[in-house]
């Protein structure tokens, strides 16, 4: 049994894992960077005990962080209840994939993650919208080369800055809206925020493949992505676990 850490600028996401991208067990709790190691000690032992699980089931365990002020603090609470030394996610480690950017030691692990677990089950050039905090679009080319990415507002950054700098527009939980063109306010908010992501996807797939000089599979995972998908007019491959996915890859190759 893995056990994997994700945390992230929103929220921290501890599972475990039998087999490859899928979770016996899950908690997930708003990130705190004033966490202490026994409030993470606390979350795991909840987390072993949701479905009956215990401490020696977990034979091994992976980090991935990008909040660098909890990194310590979870690798000594993964420490302290398994006596296990965590495999925290870097670029420096076995990727399965070669890094070609001018600043590699920048690069989001989550985005490193993605990227390990997609080389693994797709073919071709790739294209992998990380849609969470921020989206982040991953490029690989066919010889398993990270070549660099794109990073924009995401849904919630986008959809928070509207309200906060237009004094008029409610605050709203999105939602998918009834329409492309909405007949009251909160329903064009719904649709600009859809939709516009939608079209935003759309278009840098079409740009990456003109740069690239060929056709790119397209990967969506993340939050959000799950309504959006839907509204995109090109082929995109919804993968919610891609980050697990990566996850255990990477520590099958470095444990």
């Amino acid at each position: 049994m893995l056990l994997t850490v994700d945390i992230g600028n929103t929220n921290v996401v501890m599972g475990l894992m039998p087999t490859r991208g899928e979770l016996a067990s899950q908690l997930r709790f708003p990130t705190d960077k004033r966490r202490t190691v026994r409030e993470f000690m606390d979350g795991f032992e909840a987390l072993v005990a949701m479905h009956g699980f215990d401490f020696s089931d977990v034979t091994g365990a992976v980090v991935s962080s990008v909040v660098p002020e909890l990194t310590e603090s979870v690798v000594a609470s993964v420490r302290a209840k398994t006596n296990l030394e965590p495999l925290v996610v870097n670029y420096k480690m076995n990727l399965g994939f070669s890094i070609d950017m001018d600043t590699p030691e920048r690069l989001g692990v989550d985005m490193i993650a993605d990227a390990a677990g997609a080389v693994n089950d797709y073919d071709g050039a790739l294209a992998i919208f990380d849609m969470g905090t921020a989206t982040t679009c991953s490029v690989l080319t066919s010889d398993r080369t990270y070549i660099g990415s794109i990073i924009y507002p995401g849904v919630v950054i986008s959809q928070d800055a509207l309200t906060a700098q237009c004094s008029q527009l409610p605050f709203i939980k999105f939602e998918k809206p009834k329409g492309l063109i909405g007949k009251n306010t909160v329903e064009c908010m719904y649709s600009g925020v859809l939709y516009s992501n939608a079209a935003t996807i759309d278009g840098l797939i079409d740009r990456i493949a003109d740069e690239l000089g060929e056709p790119v599979t397209a990967i969506a995972t993340g939050g959000v992505s799950r309504m959006i998908v839907p509204a995109c007019r090109r082929k995109i491959v919804h993968d919610p676990n891609l980050l697990l996915k990566g996850l255990w890859d990477l520590y099958k190759l470095n444990a």
